[in-house]
Order: structure tokens, then sequence, then C-alpha cells
């Protein structure tokens, strides 16, 4: 959790000096959009910051910097994702979850995790030969669905599960629900500004999709949950509940009977 933590302490106050050196840079934004626009269309905002303000060297430079630190970025995401699929793989969550959480011995790497989420991603990125508006819409989703993947567990677990979800070694304690409620609130209010189109009048170009296509995602999800996944799929594995822990070296625990966690384990170590 220190990690994690400092991560977003550190990012938070680098980006923020970051964004604030962009602004100053942009006298007027009006005006640098139409200018910039009229060149290149394509040109990204940053790009053409630089361009704007500091020589073309350095400005090479930098976008040079910035190209790599995409291509790093790219690779962390996808790591991190096949990893989370991995995961909910590896509990049962996903039909034919047998080939996808399948680990290669000799890397010890989730390859079937890691072999459908880039298949997955190279679709995605795919569409963007076909229409830039489905690539448009499908990266407007991508700050928004991660909001709304923060915003379920938070406002479940300050609602309906607050007396019955047991707390981890790492949490708030009676601060908990106040920190919960504060941080659905936001996220409430900021997704709802996420899913507004940014330009105006709208049309079927400029229009953000992000609430069909995350409504569509909740949808199947849901249908899939209530017809089948509800009446098997119980959650992860604890190792505080398993009556044989694993062995060293093994990452699932198959063939290991799932337990629920006692009520009364659940009243001691809830909020209250």
């Amino acid at each position: 959790p220190r990690s994690l933590v400092g991560t977003c302490l550190c990012g938070a106050i680098v980006g923020f000096i970051y964004l604030l050196a962009l602004l100053f840079a942009i006298p007027n934004v009006d005006k640098f959009l139409k200018d910039n626009k009229e060149n290149d269309d394509s040109m990204s905002l940053i790009i053409a910051t630089y361009r704007g303000v500091i020589p073309n060297r350095i400005a090479t430079m930098l976008t040079t910097l910035l190209v790599v630190n995409l291509y790093f970025s790219g690779i962390s995401s996808i790591t991190v994702t096949s990893r989370i699929f991995f995961s909910m793989a590896r509990d049962g969550a996903f039909p034919y979850s047998h080939y996808l959480r399948w680990i290669y011995e000799g890397t010890k790497i989730p390859m079937g995790a890691l072999i459908f989420i880039c298949v997955i991603h190279s679709t995605l990125l795919s569409f963007q030969l076909i229409s830039t508006t489905a690539v448009t819409a499908f990266l407007s989703i991508s700050t928004f669905c991660l909001q709304i993947s923060y915003l379920i567990p938070i406002l479940f677990r300050c609602t309906i599960s607050r007396k019955i979800f047991p707390l981890g070694e790492y949490n708030f304690g009676q601060f908990g629900v106040p920190i919960a409620i504060i941080s659905s609130i936001w996220l409430i209010i900021t997704s709802f500004f996420m899913i507004l189109p940014n330009q105006y009048p709208i049309t079927s170009d400029n229009m953000n999709y992000s609430i069909f296509i995350t409504s569509g995602v909740l949808f199947i999800a849901g249908i899939y949950w209530f017809v089948s996944a509800r009446h098997w799929f119980i959650g992860p594995k604890r190792t505080d509940s398993d009556t044989i822990p694993l062995l060293p070296g093994h990452v699932t625990n198959e063939n290991i009977p799932m337990q629920r966690i006692s009520s009364e384990k659940n009243k001691s170590t809830s909020y209250e």
C-alpha cells in the first residue's frame, strides 16, 4: 500500500506542475488551437505547444521523449491488464477460464491472458483503419470506465456490503466509510462530465459514445451474472480461509474447495 500511495502522491504533484507549465505556455487557447489546426489537423496539443514556445530541435527531442514514454506506457498497460484478467480467470470469472489462466512454464507468464489481451488491443486499434470516430469512441471511454470500475466497489463497500465485507490488513478503520462516501460523490460528479460531448453543435462525429458503450458492457455483464455466474461464482479464494495452503511456486489453487467466510468473522472485521 505504501508504494500505491506514494505513486499517487508523486504523480499528482509532478502532473500538476507539468500541466501548469503547459497552460502558462499557451497565451490564448482558442487562437492557439485554431492556428495549429489549420497547419496540421492531426497535430497533438502537447506537440504543438512544444513547437510554439521552444526551438524546433528541443521540441523534436521532447516529442521523441514523449513517444518513448507512450511506448513503455503501452507495454505497462498491457502487462497490468493481462495480470488483472488472469486473476479473474484464475478465480473462474469467465467462460473457458481454464484456457485463459494458462501459465507458460518456461517464464511463469500468464500466456493465455496475455495473448487474449493483445488480440483485443490489436482489434480495437485496427478500427482506426476503418473509422476514426470508432477509435475516438473507444479512447473516450478509457477514463470514464476506469472511474466506474473504482466507483462500483467503493459504493457497494459503504452501502450494501458495509457490515459483511471483511477488512484486510490495510484499512482506514472508522474513517473508511466517510472516505468511501466522499470518493463515491467525487467519482459520480466527475464521471458525469466525462460523458458529455466536448464540442457543439453535436454531430455523429463529435458525439461522446462513452455512456452507450459502457451501458452495453454492463448490460451484457448483468445478463451473464443473473443467468449463469451467480449460481456458481462466489468470489476469489481467500488465503485465510482455505483449509489447504498453496504449495511453493503455485499461483492457483486448483482442486481446493472454496469456502464462504463465516458471518461471525465478517461481523468481527466489519466497519462497525
